[in-house]
């Protein structure tokens, strides 16, 4: 794999080439923004505690790295464009189990408890400090569990089903499968007109955008199965890793 080196003397992740020692925290930190990821990245990597190896993108081969390497934890954005980012902590907890994954997000929403529940050990707003995210760093990679105050209440009162009324939660499984509005009114003997209602209380509900961002929600939430390409709900409007 390419790797672009910051400086000329920095090691190489992937290689046997490194600066950590035994007493150190090994961390890889993944976001989509650039500035963001190695700003983070720098500031993590003040702390004496901690050897930061590198940053990444969210690449595919990011977590044959991480099981290479024996990555201690990995700090990641989940707004990912290069994947899903729920389906890169579930293929991290499986395939790299001694890598804890601290989850960093804009705000706190749906995607809280389906993150936990892949396999992430700690959870943490985007704009917390770099000392308390540095010491997040160090309490996951103990064994401990890190939630902010927005995250825990999100993932202990499962809050965004249980606001649902049970119409709500069928419209729900209808868009989610692929139904249209049309569809979903016949279905359920409803106005169109309705039915739109519904689907905007699922949005301002559940804290999302577009239809296809419901259907991600019903999978992650184990409300429907994992749809096929051809039943995906339409959107509407309503490389490389890095060395340090």
């Amino acid at each position: 794999m390419e790797l672009h080196a910051q400086t000329g003397d920095s090691p190489q992740l992937g290689t046997t080439q490194t600066s950590m020692t035994t007493s150190q925290v090994s961390v890889i930190v993944v976001a989509d923004e650039r500035l963001f990821r190695l700003g983070l990245a720098r500031l993590l990597s003040e702390d004496d505690r901690l050897d930061v190896i590198g940053v990444s993108e969210g690449e595919p081969e990011l977590v044959e790295i991480c099981k290479a390497s024996d990555v201690d934890v990995v700090v990641m954005d989940v707004q990912l464009s290069k994947t899903d980012g729920i389906d890169l902590i579930r293929s991290l907890a499986s395939s790299c189990p001694n890598t804890q994954i601290l989850f960093l997000t804009s705000v706190a929403d749906w995607r809280i408890r389906p993150a936990m529940l892949a396999g992430a050990a700690g959870i943490l707003l985007k704009d917390t400090s770099p000392q308390a995210i540095t010491a997040a760093v160090i309490s996951v990679h103990l064994g401990d569990q890190v939630l902010c105050n927005e995250a825990a209440r999100w993932f202990l009162d499962d809050a965004p089903l249980t606001r649902l009324t049970q119409r709500e939660s069928e419209v729900l499984r209808m868009v989610a499968k692929g139904a249209s509005n049309p569809e979903i009114a016949t279905h359920l003997q409803l106005g169109q007109k309705t039915v739109r209602n519904y689907v905007s209380r699922l949005y301002q509900k559940l804290d999302l955008t577009n239809r296809a961002q419901i259907a991600t929600f019903a999978v992650h939430a184990d409300i429907v199965d994992e749809p096929g390409r051809d039943q995906l709900a339409p959107t509407e409007d309503e490389p490389l890793v890095e060395s340090l």
